[in-house]
């Protein structure tokens, strides 16, 4: 069942189960937030006040993109997450390593991977979007990356205190998709995966497999994040939406791909419509201004 508020010119569709959703009307302004693969639905209060900070910001004349990195930014702060304050631990049990990436419908994309002891890896890749030649920049030269543009950041105080090796395993990659009138925007952060090798690398900052955006649409994906590679799936999810394949279908095809031991979710969000599935639970809530 969705719990769906009201206010004014906007509607906020707060998921409480994973079935699949789509909203056929003329966007003038949207935002698609979700918690993982594999989070909990009762925590789609974090995901709504992600949605909420990243509209407001685009009420106020800010981009798609600066939505959805604020959004996913809130996000990171949520230590209910796995990604930030909630990123896990590696195989060694004391190192945390991030990844984060960014994309907008115009074609420019910026991601970091393995970034140690930043609360916000998706401020750097922001930056690397918007501000270097490079698409990935890794490990301590993200870091080295974000002083040497005087990018204020803030830093985890000690890698082993901030994660949580008690949470379910199979919580994952947190994103948000947005739509300003104009142009898109997806955005995703990771904590990593649970016991993985240090230096193990997934499917958010590689173009086209986590997430892609283009002048129809955003995807952004969540889940075990070598099958989500090795398929490119969020840029096979787009080449379905320019097929005139609606969201609601491309999202389900989507979930077919894999088998059922493999955990998968995604959000999609178009000019006119927008879909949320996951294989089992995932926290997501929606925040749409129609014409």
């Amino acid at each position: 069942m969705c719990l769906i508020k009201k206010s004014g010119n906007m509607t906020i569709l707060k998921k409480q189960s994973i079935n699949n959703e789509e909203l056929e009307v003329k966007h003038l302004r949207a935002i698609l937030t979700h918690g993982g693969a594999g989070s909990n639905p009762k925590d789609s209060d974090g995901t709504e006040s992600a949605a909420l900070t990243g509209m407001n910001l685009m009420e106020n004349g800010k981009s798609a993109l600066d939505a959805v990195i604020e959004s996913v930014k809130f996000l990171e702060d949520d230590p209910r997450f796995n990604a930030g304050i909630g990123s896990r631990l590696r195989a060694d049990n004391a190192t945390i390593q991030m990844d984060a990436s960014c994309m907008s419908s115009d074609g420019k994309f910026g991601a970091v991977a393995c970034v140690q002891g930043v609360q916000n890896p998706i401020d750097i890749a922001k930056e690397v979007l918007l501000h270097s030649s490079h698409i990935i920049i890794t490990g301590q030269g993200a870091r080295i990356f974000a002083q040497e543009r005087h990018l204020p950041l803030k830093y985890l105080n000690n890698n082993s205190d901030q994660a949580d090796n008690d949470k379910p395993p199979s919580c994952d990659t947190v994103g948000a998709v947005a739509f300003d009138g104009k142009t898109f925007a997806a955005a995703l952060s990771s904590g990593g995966l649970s016991g993985a090798a240090i230096g193990r690398v997934g499917d958010v900052p590689l173009p086209g497999c986590g997430l892609f955006c283009g002048p129809l649409g955003a995807v952004a994906c969540t889940g075990d994040g070598e099958f989500i590679a090795l398929k490119i799936l969020a840029k096979e999810v787009y080449g379905w939406l320019e097929n005139n394949m609606s969201p609601n279908e491309a999202a389900q095809k989507a979930l077919d791909l894999f088998d059922d031991s493999v955990d998968v979710g995604l959000i999609i969000l178009t000019k006119n419509g927008f879909a949320a599935n996951s294989k089992n639970s995932m926290a997501w809530s929606h925040l749409i201004k129609k014409n």
